[in-house]
């Protein structure tokens, strides 16, 4: 088996992830939509720890094709779907896997309402305010909304960086939520 980085607990998702969504676990009925997904971390945990109700469900949305991000260019992304699919696969029906571009799949497919979104797909400050947007019709009130690599850079200027996009649509929305968390990942609550 290939090792991947597990960026879920390398950084403070994983923390944020046990303590913000906590009151959610074992609940009936639940619908979670994850924009990015990678390897699938979050997603066994999300379903090992919160979604434990055979009601309950995750979307993942990722192209699984990878961006120009420095850390993705060795990867072969035909094999991070593969190892992906094989993680989720126990789950069966209870996690759908879309491979889409988030923005389409926000676009054009069937509108749920979630109780919880992660965005964590196209890390540029264009694409992250782009996948906030088009989410925040479908996410419940009282739903949670995170963002993750808040503090991320990429080097190549801000245009680049998720952290304009989320202030953007932060400053856009500032009465319609409460903030929960802001480091390394920001979590809201929709009022």
């Amino acid at each position: 088996m290939t090792e991947y980085p597990n960026w879920f607990e390398s950084t403070e998702a994983k923390s944020n992830f046990e303590n913000m969504l906590a009151h959610y676990k074992g609940q009936p009925n639940l619908q979670f939509l994850q924009l990015g997904v990678y390897t699938g971390d979050a997603s066994v945990w999300l379903m090992e720890n919160i979604l434990t109700d055979e009601t309950s469900r995750l979307i993942d949305v990722d192209t699984w094709y990878g961006s120009d991000e420095e850390a993705h260019k060795e990867m072969d992304f035909s094999e991070i779907y593969k190892f992906y699919s094989d993680r989720v696969q126990p789950y069966g029906d209870r996690v759908t896997s879309v491979r889409s571009k988030t923005v389409d799949f926000l676009r054009y497919e069937p509108l749920e309402e979630y109780d919880f979104i992660y965005i964590d797909a196209d890390h540029t400050a264009t694409g992250v305010l782009l996948d906030a947007e088009l989410s925040w019709d479908i996410l419940k009130p009282g739903g949670i909304m995170a963002f993750d690599d808040y503090q991320w850079l990429s080097g190549k200027g801000a245009n680049f960086d998720p952290a304009p996009g989320i202030n953007s649509f932060l400053n856009r929305h500032s009465r319609k939520f409460r903030v929960l968390h802001q480091g390394w990942q920001v979590w809201i609550v929709k009022e």
